[in-house]
């Protein structure tokens, strides 16, 4: 049968598309060649021309050289990506749908002389073939390959159950784990929305907006504080308001600050009307007290209920100083730390720490690592000293042993380690055991050593015993970005959990001063590889993935810990986003399980000398001598460079120190390429930023990922068994509490302006 016009024009098109297609693999693949990448790109583009040609000829050689391309690619991607669905997409998704194509009777009704090289059973299989690969890729996401390998049932908590979420982390030790039991996996897919209330600060916010706060829940109470600075007081039961305390603080700089939490305290009844008291940081960094029952500020507080963080810390710029985290309350005690800007100069506000006393505000002790020998405020005319390591994360306190444990970031500049003091380089990136009544330093471990890749210290740590050999040792537990988790004795400091110090790259062009080695935890949790390939770059089609091969070859990557150069782009993996974040750890003391849900982002780094090109998006850190550039590595469509998943859930047993399981959390369904919602709901693993609890019934709750939903994993087995969609991003911690006999789960669903979740100021809750 002869070719119609529309067959011709619908043949002669294709052959257009496949030769550009062939053009940019063929120039980018002879690229990739030079950079001794892989061999694919080039040859696919050349065999892809060559199949153009042929076809706008009609000639069916073209679609058996298109079908010799896609056998030759069908054995490269599974040599290169085994039977991962995702990491198959880019090479195989486009090659397949253009082979199905050509099995139309439209694409191939072009096609004439010569005759078919096979028979028309022959031809028939080959089409076969091609939709059998076509239908396995989609349904191995569908299906969700990687969901978690069950496990044997965990043992039941016999605990007295606590009703109240009185601290951050709910309890004193950090573990976010309820003793509540009535919401368990065998109803918690009848949860049903109880109540949603909205804080009115979305309207103000624009796109610096986060809602990253836990509140607090004493009796009927639920306390916390919004993004636009207020504190505010809800029924729990219901979510009605029952106060609002609005500081009017100047948010000049300040839009982007986020609150994660307030901080509670009972004193004795002699205080009064303020027995009772909720403590928060206004955006102006002044420290409340309030009337937990009033919203009224205790006028016996500072001065009428307030206290100036701002004293002593000499210039501080707007924006350059926020606390940012719930403060820690022990034994009288008021603990602040906040955080320092990053990156934009070395002269910045200290990272001091400091303690004031809960009933009057005065000052008790200042850690001051450049001044160790001064406990308190700096003499008139001094400051605190400037640009030390601060502490952002929430800390936590051994309330028998006296100490609290403070996890540090960096100094002033990140990636620019040369003018630092030796305090500096002691305290940076580190956990530090302070004594509650002095602020005296008794131990410290460091986490990273001379830190050039923004490898804070950034959850809360996690107190708990741990049994072993030579008996139960006093337990601390902290995630680091760089994907390990270290184990100590809470007292001493010493490793529980073996940590060796690993050699790390040494070629950095800006400084000479590096770390020769790098500690590593034997509990890692990494979603990504251990270390970065050519064949883990990704993309959602060939010419985004070979864009990334190019890009990974032409930077500077020796591994973990390769530092920054002026010479060429550097890659850092697994990045500042990377590892454990802000949500830290979550612990089920009986099961001994511990939960973390880390990411993996790799970020490119690019350093020059100040007075040179400013290309790039380059900015001056002031009083390095330098700028710097530093953003996540991803592809011209906006999608991360290295293939999925970039977030996963873990499960650790604690006794074993072996993972349980692992599981991608975060399905495809609000992200996709330019930042366009693909709204398909395959389980893709997005990063994560926010917390997860766990509950006695054997429930982890988390909404940390990029998709809206708020989730109920089991504990057991990591099975999905309940989600709840958001209205906002839930990029904050989940808690739970108990009511006249209900419990309620609740989060905050605000979204994060970092990466691009819906913004919202919603505050919801669900219950049987």
């Amino acid at each position: 049968m002869m070719p119609t016009k529309l067959h011709i024009i619908a043949g002669r098109m294709f052959s257009m598309a496949l030769a550009g297609a062939g053009v940019i693999l063929l120039i980018g693949g002879a690229k990739l060649l030079t950079l001794g990448g892989s061999w694919w790109y080039a040859l696919a583009g050349a065999v892809l021309l060559a199949s153009a040609v042929l076809l706008w000829r009609g000639n069916r050689r073209g679609a058996w050289l298109y079908g010799l391309l896609l056998l030759v690619t069908l054995a490269w991607s599974f040599r290169e990506a085994g039977l991962d669905a995702w990491a198959l997409l880019p090479r195989l998704g486009l090659l397949v749908a253009g082979g199905l194509w050509l099995l139309t009777p439209l694409g191939s009704g072009a096609l004439r002389a010569p005759a078919p090289l096979l028979g028309r059973r022959a031809r028939a299989g080959v089409w076969i073939a091609i939709a059998v690969v076509a239908i396995a890729l989609s349904s191995t996401m569908l299906l969700q390959l990687r969901a978690p390998s069950a496990g044997e049932a965990l043992p039941a908590d016999a605990a007295v159950v606590l009703r109240d979420w009185r601290h951050y982390g709910n309890d004193a030790n950090g573990t976010r784990y309820s003793p509540l039991s009535q919401i368990g996996p065998e109803n918690v897919g009848r949860l049903k929305p109880a109540w949603s209330a909205r804080t009115g600060d979305q309207s103000a916010a624009g796109k610096s907006y986060k809602f990253e706060a836990t509140p607090l829940q004493v009796g009927r109470l639920l306390y916390l504080c919004s993004p636009g600075g207020r504190v505010l007081a809800l029924d729990a039961v219901n979510g009605q308001r029952a106060w609002a305390f609005d500081p009017r603080a100047d948010v000049s700089g300040k839009e982007g600050t986020a609150c994660r939490g307030v901080a509670y305290e009972e004193l004795d009844v002699a205080a009064g009307p303020c027995s009772r008291r909720i403590y928060t940081v206004a955006l102006d960094n002044r420290l409340w007290a309030l009337g937990a029952l009033s919203g009224e500020p205790c006028v016996d507080f500072g001065h009428a209920g307030a206290v100036d963080l701002t004293a002593g810390l000499g210039d501080v710029p707007p924006g350059s100083y926020a606390v940012t985290s719930p403060p820690l309350v022990t034994r009288g005690r008021l603990v602040i730390g906040a955080a320092v800007a990053d990156n934009h100069s070395v002269d910045m506000p200290s990272g001091v720490v400091r303690a004031y006393d809960t009933r009057s505000g005065e000052l008790v002790w200042a850690w001051d690592v450049g001044r160790p020998d001064r406990r308190g405020a700096p003499a008139p005319g001094e400051t605190y000293t400037r640009s030390t390591p601060n502490v952002w994360a929430p800390m936590v306190a051994d309330e028998a042993a006296g100490l609290i444990y403070l996890p540090t970031g960096n100094p002033a500049a990140d990636y620019y380690g040369g003018g630092r003091r030796d305090f500096d380089e002691a305290f940076g990136t580190s956990l530090v055991a302070v004594e509650a009544a002095t602020g005296i330093t008794r131990w410290k471990f460091q986490a990273t050593h001379h830190d050039l890749w923004d490898f804070d210290l950034g959850s809360q740590p996690t107190l708990f015993d741990m049994p072993g050999p030579q008996g139960t040792q006093p337990a601390i537990a902290i995630g680091s970005k760089s994907g390990s988790i270290f184990v100590l004795n809470r007292l001493t400091g010493t490793p529980i959990v073996g940590v060796v110090e690993k050699p790390v790259p040494q070629d950095g062009t800006v400084e000479t001063r590096l770390s020769a080695t790098q500690p590593e935890s034997a509990l890692m949790v990494n979603p990504g590889p251990a270390r970065l390939r050519e064949a883990a770059m990704w993309g959602i089609t060939p010419f985004d993935q070979m864009w990334c091969r190019i890009r990974f070859l032409e930077a500077r990557y020796q591994g973990p810990y390769t530092p920054p150069g002026t010479d060429r782009e550097s890659i850092v993996y697994p990045g500042s986003f990377g590892g454990v974040q802000w949500g830290g750890l979550a612990l089920d003391p009986v099961r001994r399980v511990l939960i973390a849900n880390p990411s993996a982002m790799p970020f490119r780094v690019r350093m020059a000398r100040v007075g040179m090109s400013a290309a790039g998006g380059l900015a001056e850190m002031r009083g390095t001598g330098y700028s710097v550039s530093y953003y996540g590595f991803l592809s011209p469509l906006n999608m991360p460079c290295m293939q999925p998943p970039w977030g996963e859930l873990f499960a650790i047993d604690l006794d074993s120190q072996r993972i349980l399981w692992k599981r991608p959390v975060g399905s495809a369904v609000d992200s996709g390429p330019l930042g366009i919602a693909t709204h398909l709901p395959l389980l893709i693993g997005t990063p994560q930023i926010g917390g997860a609890i766990v509950t006695r019934s054997g429930l982890i709750f988390s909404a940390a990922t990029l998709d809206r939903y708020l989730r109920a994993y089991d504990i057991n087995t990591g099975r999905e068994l309940w989600k709840a969609r958001l209205p906002a991003g839930g990029q904050a911690t989940p808690m739970t509490y108990e009511i006249d006999g209900r419990q309620y789960i609740a989060i905050a669903a605000g979204g994060h302006n970092i990466i691009g979740t819906k913004s919202g100021d919603y505050l919801l809750a669900w219950a049987l």
